[in-house]
């Protein structure tokens, strides 16, 4: 009867074991400008909380809902890894966007994605018509 909680928290375990190697790899080429004030232990130490705590909180989420029994430890891995380096990926994604955009004001930002957001549609129908845009 204890087994089948133990071979559970073990999957968590080793997902967020392998979670905090996602996280490092990519915060290894990504990381926040800001993250670096702290010092190196302070950066390690938040981006491997990340990506261990997304790991072990949502490897279980991700495993239930692509069906996936994450009692296996090659999958717990995968699951873990994957997770941590998406994780670690948004949070830098985000510092990143907010720190460009940190002494501008709310309606500067709206106005900057709104105009991205135009940019992107006509790049794409320039895509799909071969080059001519009727803009």
């Amino acid at each position: 009867m204890t087994e089948p909680a133990s071979s559970a928290l073990l999957g968590k375990l080793l997902s967020g074991i392998a979670g905090l190697f996602g996280g490092l790899s990519v915060s290894f080429f990504w990381q926040p400008k800001k993250l670096h004030q702290h010092g190196k232990l302070a950066a390690g130490a938040i981006i491997g909380g990340i990506s261990v705590g997304s790991s072990f909180a949502l490897g279980g989420f991700f495993a239930n809902i692509a069906g996936i029994d994450l009692d296996k430890s090659d999958t717990a891995l995968g699951i873990g890894y994957a997770i941590g380096a998406c994780s670690v990926g948004v949070i830098s994604f985000l510092a990143n966007f907010f720190e460009k955009r940190e002494g501008s004001d709310l309606l500067e930002v709206a106005e900057e994605l709104r105009n991205s957001r135009r940019t992107t549609k006509k790049t794409v129908r320039k895509k799909k018509s071969g080059g001519k845009t009727n803009d």
